[in-house]
């Protein structure tokens, strides 16, 4: 980590003049399309938004100002009474374009702070702070007084925060497009400082660098909305992670934001795997290759034929194995806990059987381990076998070699009770996100051949949602492994899940749409569920967290008519079987094999297309 405060010692005026030539030597007018990309409809469509959106702040930052105003009153009086000096503190800071504005605080630090002239970040411990500033940069209570700025318009309420100008000049030498974030307003909040705490070092920067792009790719009313929320939240006291992650705010930051280097999302260094593992830390290309239908059917409207069957998948896991309930229920309690995995998984290969379908079954190793029969009786009725992981712990919340040891043990205990191999896998929790994309790697190294873990949806705990519902490869360091993700219909801007809670939440009728669109788009559909979800009379955990115990519990009592309907109305079948009908395009890397073997069914990797 490359410390910031030495080099930013050099500049002791703000507004000296080789601050302002510095600044002036900015490329502007900076043009929105400078940050979204090309020139395009789209992207001016945005750009229009972001006019509509200062307008709308402005406004309801007037009506928030007169709602604040009496408690900004009462806290300049206790920092008045607090420590010696004002109550408001202002400070010059640069905004949208470059131009440089006053931004109105309450004074959190001692007077004189920067007596000897010299610019300086505020570190963790800053003696500068006084003990009622802690308290109100905790809170963002010191912050109030900038709506002011909104409503003068130097400010909005979401966006990136304003620099200093003599920070400015020395990141923008220091990190490859840091202006581009000048493009539009300056926040009071924003995605950066809703995830990550305050700026101590360059990489830190580089980090909310990466999310205020971003946020300004991305920006719409939705995301706003819930940034303000989470903001409100925050101003009464809910802890960060806790507020992001339960409004899908949750941002993962690509590992490659290195300190010399933050122009990339996912880094595409050819390691040698070996090399990478002496490490601890795996990469993977960011090289994805779509499959396409065999089907001469598949020409023309893109719609996916009748004959092409939807997987189905179940996580044969219980119902206090959920990763909501980790904080409540150690694996340690696991055994002393009475298991209803093999009667709910017994009652959904029974419907399965009066439906005549088959699917596929990610087990959970410690499953497996415990009831050999039940996997066994899965195997010989013709369901194709995945693994779950063996103690349901997120990836990301494990190291490399973790992972390594978690999945042998799975897979052993899985291909002992089956006797049969194993070569699809399944994330618990679909927890290969963005910042753990080495575990394709490790996948791959082990003979694992499909994966189904990339959830392409925005989640405050997993998935990647600029990533693609379609069946399609990634290429890993060694070797290359096929992705399933799980189905998302893709409406405009929003995504539909298919399976799961999303299942058990929406109306049936919904689910089907989801299902029909993603065909009419040319991609089978994937849906999952679990065997808990078709057992309403689960002993209820105490100690969950509304958000968890929502999420586990809702539609619990309607789940099983709900699948019965919708076996009725859908053909599903196995992942092999569903993958046996697309060939992989002709951008393949040569050092693949022409086929790539999966049980119970084949995936060809074609050279030809």
């Amino acid at each position: 980590m490359t410390a910031l405060t030495p080099e930013i010692e050099l500049f002791k005026n703000p507004k000296n003049d080789f601050c302002q030539k510095a600044l002036f030597t900015y490329p502007f007018p900076i043009e929105p399309w400078t940050v979204l990309g090309n020139r395009t409809n789209h992207n001016l469509a945005r750009w229009t938004y972001f006019r509509r959106k200062y307008l709308l702040e402005r406004i309801l930052g007037g009506l928030l100002l007169v709602l604040a105003a009496p408690l900004i009153a009462v806290l300049w009086c206790i920092v008045r009474l607090h420590s010696k000096g004002g109550g408001f503190f202002l400070q010059t800071r640069v905004g949208y374009r470059g131009k440089q504005f006053e931004i109105l605080k309450l004074r959190t630090m001692v007077i004189d702070a920067e007596a000897d002239g010299k610019a300086k970040w505020c570190v963790k411990g800053d003696p500068r702070i006084t003990s009622l500033g802690r308290i109100l940069r905790k809170t963002h209570l010191d912050e109030l007084p900038q709506l002011i700025n909104v409503v003068k318009g130097e400010m909005a309420l979401v966006g990136p925060r304003p620099e200093r100008p003599c920070f400015v000049v020395k990141l923008k030498s220091e990190i490859t497009g840091y202006e581009r974030r000048l493009s539009v307003l300056p926040g009071i909040t924003g995605l950066a400082q809703i995830n990550l705490p305050p700026d101590e070092t360059i990489d830190d920067v580089r980090r909310k660098q990466y999310l205020d792009l971003l946020y300004i790719k991305q920006t719409n009313l939705w995301l706003d909305f819930r940034m303000l929320l989470a903001t409100t939240m925050r101003l009464l006291g809910l802890p960060g992670e806790f507020v992001t992650r339960a409004l899908g705010l949750h941002r993962a930051i690509p590992d490659s934001l290195s300190a010399k280097q933050s122009k990339t999302s996912e880094s595409t260094t050819a390691v040698p795997l070996s090399e990478s593992t002496k490490l601890g830390r795996l990469v993977v290309s960011n090289d994805m290759h779509l499959a396409a239908l065999r089907s001469p059917q598949s020409l023309g409207s893109g719609k996916l034929p009748a004959h092409v069957p939807n997987a189905f998948t179940v996580d044969v896991e219980d119902y206090f194995h959920v990763s909501g309930f980790s904080d409540r229920i150690s694996p340690s309690d696991w055994d002393s806990i009475p298991c209803r995995v093999e009667a709910n998984t017994e009652r959904l290969l029974e419907l399965l059987k009066a439906k005549q379908v088959y699917g596929t079954f990610f087990i959970l190793g410690w499953v497996a381990e415990r009831y050999p029969k039940l996997i066994q009786r899965i195997a010989d009725e013709g369901h194709e076998l995945g693994c779950h992981s063996y103690w349901h712990r997120l990836v990301y919340n494990m190291t490399p070699q973790e992972f390594s040891a978690d999945l042998t043990q799975a897979r052993t205990a899985i291909e002992q009770a089956a006797g049969t191999e194993v070569c699809l896998y399944r994330a618990p929790s679909f927890s290969i996100t963005k910042s753990s994309l080495w575990a394709l790697d490790i996948l791959a190294e082990q003979g694992f051949q499909v994966d189904s873990s990339i959830f392409p949806i925005q989640h405050d705990r997993y998935g990647i949602p600029d990533s693609t519902s379609a069946i399609h490869v990634r290429n890993a360091i060694q070797q290359s492994i096929v992705e399933y993700p799980p189905t998302a219909w893709q409406v405009g801007a929003l995504r539909v899940p298919v399976g799961g809670g999303y299942f058990r939440l929406a109306p049936r009728w919904l689910t089907q749409m989801a299902i029909d669109g993603a065909r009419r788009s040319g991609i089978p559909a994937m849906f999952y569920v679990h065997p808990w979800e078709i057992d309403p009379q689960q002993p209820r955990v105490d100690g969950v967290r509304f958000m968890n115990r929502f999420r586990h519990s809702v539609g619990l009592s309607t789940t099983y008519s709900k699948l019965n309907w919708l076996l009725d109305r859908n053909r599903f079948s196995t992942m092999g079987d569903v993958m046996n009908h697309f060939l992989l395009p002709n951008t393949l890397p040569n050092t693949l094999p022409n086929t790539l073997p999966i049980p119970k069914g084949t995936l060809e990797l074609s050279q030809t297309g």
